[in-house]
């Protein structure tokens, strides 16, 4: 035992002064006599005795004596040195990634690291403060410099690993910044190690403290689709991170159907890979899921998303007899497809394939019509009225009174300025069907409306016979009303989309609202304004289904996959090293050296004796009693 200010314990010479005045107090005893006169002579002798008694047992000395001692000892702040790793300013950077869900550790490597973490809390000495930082895809200050232990455990509770990996340089930033002008600052890592290599040295004294204790794990690596002459065909991939050769059951399905399933076997650090036809049917994702491996200890990449090319593409087939103007539109728009066709092209042939949208340039309508949506540019007459195209419009004749009487409030005319538009002339249309967009003296220009859940478009003239084409309105009202028609892919992503990784959502020309139902079964929601739509709340690894919201309902967008296909976050050998700049940082099995202060025992020791000579001074008090000398 040391201490803090041993020049406190001088105050022990009080205990000189304390037994003087025992040895000098006189201790007479009461007694009855009948008359002090028979005293007198004696107490004239007793004067010139000298005072000094011989110092005798005294329990009140005894207690005052240790009253003494107890302070002059908690004053001098006595010590015992104890193990701690929480002297001076501590900031811990807490891995929060997808590795730390192993379960090589009882019950998480993330429980296990919340548990060193509540240890050190624990040992939390006075004048000591602690920063917490969650080490994620963005790290978090979970809590800042404090020496609230109270404050300190709420936040290590409340925080939670993420399925992705995480960014080390800004988590170390982080701490840095928050370790920056503390006092006997130190740095502390609690991970499972697989830092990158490149990361800059920190500003402080630094402990890594890994956590877990396996390698061994299987993880789907890979999965996706691609289209073949002889269909779609799924490529996956499977990864054996561990020292073991291992086998496992291989399951693929097919929306909600069993599609494959096989027993394959993955030698210790290899892959296996692995490939399918799928029927050109395919409707809906496909999930992949590994099982019956018997040494796996992240569960978290034994399951695989993937969707036939992520959303809604769609095939435009342009019929027409030549249209410079419609081949360059269409050839930029963006998720369109388009396709060419001559004017005697038979639609309805039984080998005809099938496009999601038709676009008819100065053609006779077919019959029957396309299955798909249509735009019809400059009508012909000749269809007869009993049949399918004929009930659909009626071509009355030709109008050159083309002057713009009227526009209607419709999402196809959005950013479109009409005012420098010329037309030479147009036909004469009946659709009792359709609503008139852009209305003429002579007659409607363009109409929209919907038949039979078949979305159709009008424009009554030919885009030769006007100046349309050379205006900054033509691509914004074929993109309008292309979008309207038939929208076209409303977000365009990478194979591989990770946890975190943000999407762009384009939304259609009527649409007011974009949704997102995430895999949990919440649903993210934002309006549509003039700013790009990025939806960033892909920290679920699962299935994302995205919808468009106009006037007329919701409109199924497609839906993408977020996977763990992370191999630094799948391979989870804790790494016993790591470095930070050119220093290595290994295990730090040695304790730090602090100490437990004594003294407020001490102190509670002297109030529990002073009541206890209180009580003992007082109980010793007592009245003489009557007839006894």
């Amino acid at each position: 035992m040391s201490f803090l200010t041993p020049i406190f314990l001088l105050l022990g010479l009080l205990a000189a002064p304390i037994l003087i005045l025992y040895m000098l107090r006189l201790r007479r005893r009461e007694m009855l006599v009948s008359s002090t006169l028979l005293w007198q002579k004696l107490l004239r002798d007793r004067e010139a005795n000298a005072p000094w008694q011989k110092l005798r047992r005294n329990l009140l000395l005894l207690l005052q004596l240790l009253i003494l001692a107890a302070l002059v000892l908690a004053l001098a702040r006595p010590f015992i040195p104890v193990p701690s790793v929480v002297s001076g300013s501590v900031v811990i950077l807490l891995d929060g990634s997808a590795s730390m869900q192993a379960t090589d550790v009882t019950p998480t490597r993330f429980a296990a690291a919340q548990a060193e973490v509540n240890r050190w809390i624990s040992d939390l000495g006075a004048g000591h403060q602690m920063t917490l930082i969650l080490a994620g895809p963005t790290p978090t200050v979970l809590a800042p410099a404090t020496a609230d232990r109270n404050l300190l455990r709420q936040a290590v509770a409340a925080a939670q690993p993420a399925p992705a990996g995480t960014d080390w340089a800004a988590a170390l930033a982080l701490a840095a910044g928050a370790a920056q002008g503390a006092r006997n600052a130190r740095i502390v890592i609690v991970s499972d190690g697989g830092l990158p290599s490149n990361l800059p040295p920190l500003p402080a004294e630094t402990i890594y403290i890994p956590i877990g204790s396996s390698a061994e794990n299987l993880a789907i690596s890979a999965l996706a689709t691609r289209d073949t002459p002889d269909g779609p065909q799924l490529f996956a991939s499977v990864a054996n991170h561990g020292t073991l050769n291992q086998e496992a059951l291989f399951s693929l399905s097919l929306g909600e159907t069993l599609f494959d399933s096989r027993r394959i076997s993955i030698p210790a650090g290899q892959t296996t890979n692995l490939t399918w036809t799928l029927p050109n049917t395919l409707a809906g994702p496909l999930t992949a899921r590994l099982s019956d491996q018997s040494q796996d200890n992240l569960p978290l990449d034994d399951v695989a998303w993937a969707v036939h090319e992520g959303g809604v593409s769609n095939r435009a087939l342009l019929v027409t007899p030549g249209n410079l103007f419609l081949e360059q539109i269409y050839g930029v728009l963006p998720g369109i497809q388009a396709f060419k066709a001559p004017p005697d092209t038979d639609l309805a042939a039984p080998d005809a394939e099938p496009f999601d949208l038709y676009v008819l340039d100065s053609v006779p309508l077919p019959d029957p019509l396309p299955a798909g949506d249509l735009l019809i540019i400059n009508p012909q007459p000749g269809s007869s009225p009993a049949s399918t195209a004929g009930s659909l419009l009626a071509v009355t004749g030709t109008f050159s009174n083309t002057t713009v009487t009227g526009l209607a409030n419709s999402p196809l005319l959005q950013f479109v300025d009409w005012s420098g538009v010329h037309i030479q002339q147009a036909q004469s249309v009946s659709a009792p069907w359709a609503q008139a967009i852009v209305s003429a003296a002579g007659g409607p220009l363009l109409l929209a409306g919907e038949r039979g859940g078949q979305r159709i478009a009008i424009l009554t003239f030919q885009l030769q016979a006007s100046d349309l084409p050379l205006q900054i309105a033509f691509p914004v009202l074929m993109a309008n009303i292309t979008s309207w028609l038939s929208p076209g892919r409303a977000f365009d992503i990478p194979a591989s989309l990770q946890s975190g990784d943000p999407v762009s959502i384009t939304p259609g020309a009527s649409t007011t609202s974009v949704l997102v139902d995430k895999p949990d079964g919440t649903t993210w929601s934002a309006e549509v304004g003039e700013e790009q739509i990025i939806f960033s709340e892909t920290d679920q690894p699962g299935l994302y289904t995205v919808r468009l919201r106009d006037a007329t309902g919701d409109v199924p967008a497609g839906q993408f996959a977020v996977n763990l296909f992370a191999p630094a976050e799948s391979a989870i050998r804790p790494a016993p090293v790591i470095r930070l700049g050119q220093q290595e940082l290994a295990q730090d099995n040695q304790a730090d050296i602090g100490q437990r202060e004594l003294w407020p025992w001490l102190l509670a020791l002297a109030i529990l004796v002073l009541v206890v000579e209180w009580w003992v001074h007082f109980r010793g008090v007592r009245l003489p009693r009557p007839g006894k000398i």
